[in-house]
């Protein structure tokens, strides 16, 4: 970028003025710009002399977007099914592919046509504002060129053209972006038809269709004039009538067809030198523009809007057989014709380009185009498809048709991760970057702002979709310790379980466990109950889950098997320091049991224990218990073994 083309924005704060500023990036496409003092290396660490306790203003800098207006999300929405569309049909490899792109670009174009629409419904409404309404004006300008520039390319780049015979092709470009002539001429001849030549846009109407090539509507509005009688008018009728046409379906060749054209114009200069039409100007006018008077070509201007709508009807009538590759040196004489060449704007250029098959030139104009890279991004791709980039690694060093196809993919696709609601629709378009666009994604995906659960699980989908399990245990944490933070604790550990975060699991089942020893209730048991093979993510949730076991064992009168339970958590090495007391208590009710519920070993590992954790404060008070029933325990365990050894 140059200096000329960077954007100054002044940041209204007095403390920034004095202090100085700073700034940092925030996902995905913001930088936050605060006060800060600039200090170096050598200087003092000491309080900045700008330190306050007064409230200090961010200020948030954003590339404007207008991709996330609703009205331009439903084309984005619609036009990334297009974009896969195509790719499918790439990957298919049908016979038919070079139809199928052509269809896939006209139904780009019919997206723009409904998104163009859409803006000029949402004009014609009262309830928005005059700087609304000059917002939409902006973007249908922006999107009408874009579809006048698309289909151009889509006729010169896509389409094949039989003999590169390219004016039927032109002439229809022409008509669908100038449509007002047919337009008028219908609502004249629907009309009161008396005295249909008084009408003021009669002759504009006759010379704009004569100009698109409508010959029949030239014809019809000629029959309406009052003097249709006369025989010049019959003349002119008649001439037209005979005009000849090509197209392929024809079965004269070009060179016929040049032929009958020339003995047609040179029959008309032999009336013109006749003065057979000099009775009235308007029709002359019409002979002579067929002859390709230049006088006539300059007299008629005033009629065209544009430099391209001249250049259809004058090669209409000179040039009827030019051919695709002929078409910008005849673009560069009708720009001299009308006098622009100092005045063009940059559709202008665009389509020149274009015109003179300049399909780099083409690339670099529509990049600078203010709607966000949609534009450049879809063209490229599909031209690139239909294989008319390739012709670029030929001219330009160094250039690779893909590598120019996955930057736009990448720029595009990274901007829509950068709504709240588009984010998805961006994945679709990195997906398709081969050499990076994975790599975008991992980067990207953690920075997309979530706040609800929901949202959480569809980052955490398209993560896991891709392989990225690093991003997908990200937010997991993330979504963890937020329910942390709101005192859901049982909803943080499913979260960390999903995380497979061994150490954050274990903080949380040791969070559970202490609140146990406070309250003396264990709560988030439902998830405890379930826990299946997740049990493994750390040593501490594994004794968590064999504790809530062998509580359900307890409730349910299952003493044996809880004994058995509690034997084998005393003699493993899981047992938090913290809990050794609350563990060795609930030994005594089943030390204590009518039912004998330890054998004689399990009453030594008991004992066992017992010594080796005897110097526990909170077991100080339990200690003789313990011992005592766990002696009675002995006793009679060694009674019933030596009865059944009998």
């Amino acid at each position: 970028m140059s200096q000329d083309d960077a954007k100054i924005f002044l940041i209204p704060n007095e403390l920034c003025r004095r202090a100085g500023l700073g700034a940092t990036w925030k996902p995905l496409n913001q930088f936050a710009v605060f006060p800060h003092e600039r200090r170096t290396v050598r200087q003092k660490d000491i309080p900045s002399n700008f330190a306050s306790t007064a409230q200090s203003s961010v200020f948030l800098v954003q590339h404007s977007i207008i991709l996330y207006h609703p009205i331009l999300r439903k084309l984005v929405n619609e036009s990334s099914g297009t974009f896969l569309t195509v790719q499918s049909t790439v990957s298919s490899k049908s016979s038919e592919f070079k139809g199928e792109i052509l269809k896939l670009s006209r139904q780009y174009r019919s997206i723009i046509r409904a998104c163009l629409e859409n803006l000029q419904d949402e004009i014609g409404k009262n309830n928005i504002t005059n700087s609304e309404r000059d917002e939409l004006r902006d973007y249908i300008t922006i999107f009408y060129s874009i579809e006048c520039i698309w289909h151009l390319c889509e006729i010169l780049f896509i389409d094949v053209i039989p003999g590169n015979i390219v004016l039927p092709y032109l002439l229809d470009w022409v008509r669908f972006h100038f449509p007002k002539h047919e337009r008028n001429a219908a609502l004249l001849i629907s009309g009161d038809v008396t005295s249909l030549e008084l009408h003021e846009d009669y002759w504009p109407t006759v010379f704009g269709n004569f100009l698109q090539g409508r010959i029949k509507i030239v014809r019809t509005l000629l029959r309406q004039n009052s003097a249709f009688g006369s025989s010049v008018f019959q003349l002119v009728d008649e001439v037209l009538k005979t005009m000849p046409t090509y197209n392929v379906i024809n079965s004269i060749s070009i060179n016929e067809f040049n032929l009958q054209w020339k003995h047609w114009t040179t029959d008309i200069q032999l009336k013109i030198d006749a003065k057979q039409f000099i009775t009235n100007h308007n029709l002359n006018l019409l002979m002579r523009l067929i002859v390709g008077e230049e006088e006539a070509w300059a007299e008629i201007q005033s009629h065209c809007e544009t430099w391209y709508e001249f250049l259809a009807g004058w090669l209409f009538y000179t040039e009827p057989s030019v051919k695709s590759f002929e078409l910008g040196q005849f673009a560069k004489l009708s720009i001299r014709k009308m006098r622009i060449k100092d005045h063009m704007k940059h559709l202008d250029r665009v389509l020149l380009a274009a015109m003179e098959f300049d399909l780099f030139e083409v690339i670099k104009e529509i990049q600078h185009m203010t709607e966000n890279g949609w534009f450049v991004c879809h063209l490229a791709d599909i031209l690139h498809h239909s294989g008319s980039l390739s012709v670029l690694e030929k001219e330009v060093e160094n250039f690779t048709s893909e590598n120019l196809r996955e930057s736009f993919l990448l720029d595009y696709g990274t901007i829509l991760m950068g709504h709240s609601s588009l984010w998805e629709v961006g994945l679709n378009y990195l997906d398709y970057c081969q050499n990076i666009g994975l790599q975008a994604v991992e980067l990207l995906l953690p920075r997309i702002p979530f706040s609800t659960e929901t949202k959480a699980h569809k980052l955490i989908r398209e993560a896991r979709n891709r392989e990225l399990h690093s991003v997908a245990q990200s937010i997991c944490k993330i979504q963890g310790t937020r329910s942390l933070k709101r005192g859901r604790v049982g909803n943080a550990l499913t979260w960390a379980l999903k995380s497979q975060d061994g150490p954050f699991t274990s903080y949380l089942a040791d969070l559970v466990l202490k609140k146990y020893i406070e309250n003396g209730e264990l709560n988030s048991t439902d998830l405890l109950d379930n826990l299946g093979s997740c049990m493994l993510a750390s040593d501490r949730l594994i004794f968590l889950g064999k504790y809530n076991e062998f509580h359900k064992l307890y409730q349910a009168g299952e003493y044996k098997e809880c004994g058995h339970l509690l034997i084998s958590l005393l003699a493993s090495k899981i047992v938090p320091k913290y809990f050794w007391s609350v563990l060795l208590s609930e030994a005594i009710p089943l030390l204590e049991s009518e039912e004998l519920v330890f054998s004689a070993n399990d009453t030594y590992t008991i004992q066992h224990c017992l010594e080796e954790k005897e110097a526990i404060p909170q077991l100080a008070d339990k200690i003789s218990i313990l011992r005592l029933a766990a002696a009675r325990n002995l006793s009679r365990a060694l009674m019933f073994e030596a009865q059944l050894a009998q």
